[in-house]
């Protein structure tokens, strides 16, 4: 499982924008009953449930985030995008 921290980085550089509380609400049950309960807000129904709670963009940051924990996404795949965009642009996020 990924950190907080790699989550949000991975957000920023996939999707452009990272929110914090997305990735609280689905670490949440872990924290409260441990990795044996992570089914219980690591599925699409609960992924769809933040979409409407807090809009599209957040559902596809959910979306990235069990990606990410199924290491289907990896360090590898947002840090080498990270790099091309700062070389391109001197800076993440903006295009040449």
């Amino acid at each position: 499982m990924a950190s907080k921290q790699e989550h949000l980085r991975a957000s920023k550089v996939l999707l452009g924008h990272a929110d914090p509380l997305v990735h609280d609400l689905m670490d949440r049950s872990v924290r409260l009953l441990g990795y044996g309960y992570r089914y219980l807000n690591h599925n699409m129904e609960y992924v769809h449930n933040i979409g409407k709670l807090l809009g599209k963009e957040a559902e596809l940051e959910a979306f990235l985030h069990l990606l990410v924990d199924m290491e289907l996404v990896t360090k590898y795949d947002y840090r080498k995008k990270r790099k091309y965009y700062k070389s391109r642009s001197g800076g993440i996020g903006r295009r040449a």
